[in-house]
């Protein structure tokens, strides 16, 4: 299968397509074929090897295949999906593939009204959202952002 691969960190042109062995489940894990990935901030600071986040430097194994969101079909099912697969696993996830391993648990059934694009798009702007709307204030850790979240710079108001 095609990936897209970086074998030492840097700008874009460290990501090379090259061929490697299509993954094989393990106990409790699917092959889904990916027909779209979506790209974020994490993806870009693994690959620039967390040069922008000097506090934190997770050992990475490389080379690495970037990428945690995906839509696609189960092989063995033909379900249509989408993921936010084994994040934060920095650089275990392996999304901008052919072909992706992960745990059925992971998976969640793409909605119709969706195409495969778009549903891509979707898992890690949906924890955003989530973090910042519906656990507004909370103090769990975050490995990319040293402060908290603030309320009062999520809002603004409209009355003038």
């Amino acid at each position: 299968m095609k990936a897209i691969r970086l074998h030492e960190f840097g700008g874009p042109d460290v990501l090379r397509v090259e061929e490697v062995p299509t993954p094989t489940p393990k106990a409790g894990e699917v092959l889904v074929r990916v027909r779209a990935v979506g790209v974020n901030p994490p993806d870009w600071y693994l690959r620039s090897g967390y040069e922008d986040l000097p506090d934190f430097k997770p050992p990475v194994q490389l080379p690495a295949i970037p990428g945690s969101d995906i839509s696609g079909e189960v092989v063995d099912t033909g379900e249509a999906v989408f993921a936010m697969v084994r994040f934060p696993s920095f650089g275990e996830s392996a999304a901008y593939a052919e072909y992706v391993v992960a745990p059925a648990s992971d998976l969640a059934k793409k909605p119709s009204a969706l195409d495969h694009i778009h549903a891509a798009a979707a898992p890690m702007s949906a924890l955003t959202a989530w973090q910042y709307l519906v656990e507004l204030g909370h103090e769990a850790p975050n490995p990319f952002q040293s402060k908290p979240h603030r309320a009062d710079l999520l809002f603004v108001t409209l009355d003038k």
